[in-house]
């Protein structure tokens, strides 16, 4: 075999992919290299008018400008691609109008990050004292083709300790017409001492509407032909992040040749479709442990994503809610029931659906940080299964009490009469002479009044799983109702 040759100047060649037979191959022609800009970039926006969603801190850096009383420090912070950095090449832009209106190159090299007057600097990489120290020096010397001089420091929050003593004196007095910006997504990492010298502008998260505007306007844009589900689909993923939302619209794009339907995007995204989140979700509160646990099962063999899964779940019970409460909301990760869907939830209750919303919560976080995903998820299964069939416990019953006690209000009102021998005697009060049921639910008292001997039974009772499901559901201490002699 021969040796590769050594690349060396600058390319002069272009690359043309040619498919042949399954066999990639790979020709050289002369021309210009063509670089491709990613979606995220492409449509980054340069001025305020193009910023999505960011209305509140517009307006602040704008009065800024308006006052003439542009501070030396500012905080920038906020969630990931909400366009913090963007928004402070604007800002650099707008504060150094004079100068870009009469040479627009200017304004072309902020935009592309080339300009030695905006300096921006990534501190997850250049975190040291030394490299901040390199910052204060250059901040002592003059611009050369603006009238400010502006730092911009991404992902601040990462300096080490030293690099934030050094710059603090420099925060606090800086040279005149030099401005910091700092940029985080964790202002809380940020030292008080910092954070007291800066004018702190916070950025929020994109809502669902918005980032559906962006995508249907991309996709225009770029001639691609989108689905109305596939486009609240990339919303939700996105998670209020403008970046992520194209990124994800890139993917599938790129994989679907530009024509993205809803059925290839959740294949393509690792998300279960909607029927299987909602059949495990009605197996869930009907206490189906066996079931529930097949339908994770082929989740797991078809290769979706377990989280995705857990967190669709916890989605659909959160529309389950608002559907209960009658709530109309225009955000978009908020699923509209439908009537046929909503008749099967009809006899569960808004406190049992929240309970069940309140342990997944809890249990999605734990499967977040787990190593092994489908253990920790059939764990958390198994659990919300318990939880159902407690809130469901009617279910164990035979189908002529299980009517009895959907259509009865059933009032127990316990009077411990005496307690003698370890006997307890309680009187219950039954609207409609309903039924009781004994330890076994095939077999019902017919007496109102019953004693029912705890020192025979308890150890069965308090060992029972229906008890033992309570009292770890609910969190319940076991009290002591008799001393031994």
């Amino acid at each position: 075999m021969g040796s590769n040759p050594t690349l060396s100047g600058n390319i002069s060649s272009a690359c043309e992919l040619r498919q042949d037979r399954n066999v990639a191959t790979v020709t050289s022609r002369p021309g210009k290299l063509m670089s491709y800009i990613v979606l995220a970039r492409k449509y980054r926006p340069k001025s305020f008018d193009e910023v999505v969603g960011q209305e509140v801190p517009i307006s602040i850096l704008e009065s800024f400008i308006k006052n003439k009383s542009i501070p030396h420090a500012l905080i920038f912070c906020g969630g990931r691609g909400i366009g913090k950095t963007s928004m402070a090449r604007i800002f650099a832009k707008a504060i150094n109008y004079e100068e870009i209106s009469n040479n627009p190159q200017i304004g072309s090299d902020i935009d592309d990050g080339k300009s030695l007057d905006v300096i921006e600097i990534d501190a997850a990489s250049n975190n040291g004292v030394d490299q901040i120290r390199e910052v204060i020096d250059i901040s002592q010397y003059s611009s050369l083709t603006c009238k400010y001089k502006v730092f911009i420091i991404d992902e601040v929050h990462m300096l080490s300790k030293a690099a934030f003593n050094a710059l603090l004196k420099t925060l606090e007095e800086p040279n005149e017409n030099t401005i910091f910006i700092l940029a985080t997504t964790e202002v809380e990492k940020i030292p008080i001492t910092i954070s007291s010298r800066c004018q702190m502008i916070n950025f929020s998260n994109l809502n669902g509407n918005k980032i559906e505007d962006l995508i249907n306007k991309v996709c225009e844009l770029e001639k691609i032909i989108i689905d109305d589900e596939s486009v609240r689909l990339l919303a939700n993923e996105a998670n209020g992040s403008a970046r992520d939302s194209l990124s994800l619209l890139e993917l599938l794009s790129n994989s679907l040749n530009k024509k993205i339907s809803y059925d290839k995007s959740i294949l393509k995204l690792g998300i279960a479709p909607k029927e299987v989140v909602q059949s495990i979700s009605v197996e869930i509160l009907s206490g189906n442990i066996k079931e529930s646990l097949e339908i994770l099962a082929q989740i797991c063999e078809k290769g979706y994503d377990i989280k995705k899964f857990i967190l669709s779940i916890l989605f659909f019970y959160r529309s389950l809610i608002y559907s209960k409460l009658e709530i109309n909301s225009n955000d978009s990760t908020i699923e509209l029931i439908d009537n046929e869907l909503n008749s099967k939830f009809e006899t569960i209750s808004i406190h049992e659906v929240e309970n069940i919303f309140d342990n997944l919560i809890n249990s999605y976080q734990d499967i977040s940080k787990s190593t092994n995903l489908r253990i920790s998820a059939e764990t958390a299964i198994i659990k919300l299964c318990l939880i159902g069939d407690f809130v469901n416990f009617d279910t164990k019953l035979p189908e002529e009490s299980k009517k009895k006690v959907k259509n009865s209000d059933i009032n127990f009102k316990k009077d411990i009469k005496n307690s003698v021998n370890g006997e307890i005697h309680i009187k219950n009060d039954i609207d409609q002479d309903t039924k009781l049921i004994s330890e076994k639910p095939s077999e019902l008292l017919s007496d109102k009044e019953t004693t029912f001997n705890l020192k025979e039974n308890k150890d069965r009772l308090f060992e029972s799983q229906s008890m033992k499901s309570l009292f770890e559901t609910f969190d319940c201490r076991i009290l002591e109702i008799e001393k031994e002699n």
